[in-house]
C-alpha cells in the first residue's frame, strides 16, 4: 500500500485549487467534471490499463444452468436426438444434437454411442459421460466437457469459451479461432491438442499427450506447465 504524502506549504493551496474547479464546474454546468458519482464505462477500470483478464475454468458444479427434466423421449431430428433446453443423466441414446441459441445439461451416466453437434450460440456442459464418437461445433457460446470419456475428437471453432478439463479423449483436442477464454485441463489424449488463431487467453496445463502439443497464432499465446507430451511440444506451447 503507497502511502501519499503531503507537503505542509501547499496543503492549502491543493484545497484552494479543488474549490476553485468545483466553482467552475458548477457555473458551467457539467454534470461529470472530474469523474462524477463513479459510473459510466467500467470496461477498462482494474487492471491497470493491461487489458481484458481470463477468466477462470468453468466447473460442472458451478455453472451448468438449472434446466427442467428432458422428457422420456428426446425430440428428433433426422437421425440426431434434439436437446433443446434439457437437463438429464443416466440414459443411452444415439447421437446428440444442441440447436442453436440452446442450452444442454448431460448429467453423469449419460452414454451416447455417436456424436455431439454443438449449434451457434449453443451452450453444452457435460460431466461424467461417455461419447462414443465426435464432439464437434461451430460457434458454441459455452462448451464445458469434464470427467468424460470421449471416443473420438473434442474439436470446437469459432466459438467462446471452453473448459475442457478431466477427460480421456481417445482421438484429438481441435480448437480454433474462439474468442472467449480456454482451459485445456489434466485430460489423457492419445492424439495432439492442437490450439489455432485463438482470442481469449488459453491454459494448457497437466495433460498427457501421446501425440503432439501443438499452439500457434494465439493471441494472447498460452500459458500452462506440467504437460507430459510423447511427441513434440511446438510453437507457442514449446515451454509448456
Amino acid at each position: 500500500m503507497m502511502t501519499e504524502f503531503h507537503t505542509p506549504a501547499f496543503s492549502n493551496r491543493g484545497a484552494l485549487a479543488r474549490r476553485s474547479l468545483g466553482a467552475l464546474c458548477l457555473a458551467l454546468g457539467l454534470v461529470a467534471c472530474g469523474g462524477g458519482g463513479g459510473g459510466g464505462d467500467v470496461s477498462n477500470q482494474g487492471g491497470g490499463g493491461g487489458g481484458p483478464v481470463m477468466a477462470g475454468p468453468m466447473s460442472f458444479a458451478g455453472s451448468a444452468p438449472a434446466l427442467g427434466a428432458a422428457p422420456t423421449q428426446l425430440p428428433q431430428e433426422g437421425a440426431m436426438n434434439v436437446c433443446e433446453n434439457f437437463r438429464f443423466g443416466g440414459r443411452e441414446i444415439e447421437n446428440l444434437k444442441v440447436r442453436d441459441n440452446a442450452r444442454c445439461v448431460l448429467e453423469a451416466g449419460v452414454r451416447i454411442d455417436g456424436n455431439v453437434e454443438l449449434g451457434n450460440r449453443s451452450e453444452f456442459y457435460a460431466s461424467g459421460v461417455t461419447i462414443g464418437g465426435n464432439v464437434q461445433g461451430q460457434g458454441a457460446a459455452i462448451a464445458l466437457l469434464e470427467d468424460s470419456r470421449v471416443g473420438g475428437n473434442v474439436q470446437l471453432d469459432k466459438g467462446r469459451d471452453i473448459t475442457v478439463r478431466d477427460n480421456t479423449v481417445d482421438g484429438n483436442i481441435q480448437l480454433d479461432e474462439n474468442g472467449g477464454s480456454i482451459h485445456v485441463l489434466a485430460n489423457g489424449v492419445d492424439g495432439d491438442i492442437q490450439l489455432f488463431d485463438n482470442r481469449g487467453g488459453a491454459a494448457v496445463s497437466d495433460n498427457r499427450v501421446d501425440g503432439n502439443l501443438q499452439c500457434k497464432e494465439n493471441i494472447p499465446a498460452p500459458e500452462g506447465s506440467g504437460n507430459v507430451v510423447q511427441g513434440n511440444k511446438e510453437d507457442q506451447c514449446a515451454g509448456l
